[in-house]
């Protein structure tokens, strides 16, 4: 099975650079845990000031957070696949004038992690703070055999910030022509994004 890095790219995509008021702390949207009990009801999310020109709508909105902020259509997609630990944390995004863009979207809040890197073959840098994680790839090896076959779309469990999506969920994506994404190669990833 292949695997591919899973990254938020749009050019002219709105920005949006922060949770709706009263969401968990932000280092908790990292952690794989359900947050669905703290998450506010019916919380908003706008388009950045300081992004005045981006102003797209795209399935995979960028943002500060580096999280998955999903549009309705891309959510019904990966409903269809089954991927059984999506944690779905709904918002509606605005644009910088205030304007509903998007009554649909939500926070995809992945649960739980695999434990896909071989930490004998990758080269990664860990993270000076938070020290069971790693902060940079150099070179990502996966280890396929720890990654369970039900995985479609997963955080590492050394790299929970790291998203890896299956080969089947890669092409339903391009298949239905979903927005604000970009993939590369899982094995072999030097960790940059171009």
């Amino acid at each position: 099975m292949k695997y591919f890095v899973l990254k938020v790219r749009g050019a002219d995509a709105g920005f949006v650079d922060a949770y709706p008021r009263g969401s968990p702390e932000d280092w908790r949207f990292d952690k794989g845990i359900s947050l669905s009990k703290e998450f506010p009801m019916g919380g908003e999310v706008s388009f950045s000031d300081n992004y005045p020109d981006a102003r797209d709508a795209q399935d995979f909105q960028p943002n500060l957070m580096s999280d998955l902020l999903v549009s309705g259509r891309a959510r019904k997609l990966i409903e269809s696949l089954e991927v059984t630990n999506a944690e779905w944390l709904p918002v509606v995004l605005k644009d910088h004038k205030g304007n509903v863009v998007g009554p649909d979207y939500a926070f995809l809040n992945l649960q739980g992690a695999e434990d896909a890197i071989d930490l004998e073959r990758s080269v990664f840098r860990m993270n000076a703070i938070a020290k069971d994680q790693i902060s940079r790839v150099k070179k990502l090896v996966l280890k396929h055999d720890a990654i369970s076959p039900q995985a479609k779309m997963f955080r590492c469990t050394m790299h929970r910030r790291l998203i890896l999506i299956r080969e089947d969920v890669h092409v339903a994506f391009e298949q239905a022509g979903l927005t604000g994404f970009k993939v590369y190669n899982a094995e072999g990833w030097n960790g940059l994004e171009l």
